[in-house]
């Protein structure tokens, strides 16, 4: 296909670049008197201006006819290619509430994943789904952030427990506030690791202002966009 489409593009700019040579006013109306003044040379140059234009058209039209059988080639093709695809594995958290999506865990997704590190506290940090496996109730997922030598960010086996998912954009308006006083898993600003916290209110631009649990300064509120305030698992 990459060829045809080549020699398609060649032949149109041929065509472009010849018909700037030949520029030809086809808005112009031609009658006997326009000729009348002309001598049999002119004439003649006239004529050969002319059918030069008139194969240049026919050229043209063919070389379109052409390249219009090519990418109805090129589009069934691809539509065959597409159906031929196996279909993308979807899965889904365990922890539903309703002021949160759960369904539809797909490859891409972001999520919030419960680390778990040998001698030290469980703690849910954001990653990225890069697998949906079995019967969507497990999948791999990876650290967005890279490690000190900056390469890719480590990648994690995940069930349906161990992840609660972040919603999009688009979904996160959707979603209902959370009342005063809810307890959260909230991404800390500047960080990718989420903490519980208390909802203190919801401004109109959709951020949540949360009290963070272990905070140090007394009475300190943080504000932190909905899609990052997730329901606190269990709650």
């Amino acid at each position: 296909m990459e060829g045809q489409w080549d020699i398609v593009i060649s032949s149109l700019q041929d065509i472009f670049n010849y018909n700037e040579e030949l520029e030809f006013d086809k808005s112009k109306t031609f009658n006997a008197a326009d000729f009348s003044s002309l001598t049999e040379s002119q004439l003649d140059e006239k004529l050969e201006q002319l059918t030069k234009h008139r194969d240049n058209v026919d050229r043209s039209r063919r070389v379109l006819d052409e390249s219009i059988e090519t990418l109805t080639a090129i589009i069934a093709a691809e539509l065959k290619k597409k159906s031929q695809e196996p279909k993308q594995k979807l899965g889904r958290s365990f922890w539903e509430s309703p002021y949160n999506v759960s369904d539809t865990v797909r490859i891409g997704s972001d999520v919030a994943f419960k680390l778990r590190q040998r001698g030290a506290e469980e703690e849910w940090i954001q990653c990225e789904v890069i697998k949906v496996l079995g019967d969507g109730t497990k999948f791999e997922v990876r650290d967005p952030e890279p490690d000190e030598n900056n390469n890719p960010g480590k990648t994690f086996k995940a069930t349906w427990k161990d992840i609660i998912l972040i919603p999009t954009g688009h979904e996160v308006e959707l979603l209902d506030n959370y009342p005063s006083g809810s307890i959260v898993l909230a991404r800390y600003p500047e960080t990718t690791t989420f903490y519980p916290a208390e909802v203190i209110g919801t401004k109109r631009d959709r951020k949540c202002r949360l009290k963070f649990e272990g905070e140090e300064e007394e009475g300190k509120e943080t504000e932190v966009d909905r899609r990052l305030v997730l329901p606190f698992p269990g709650k």
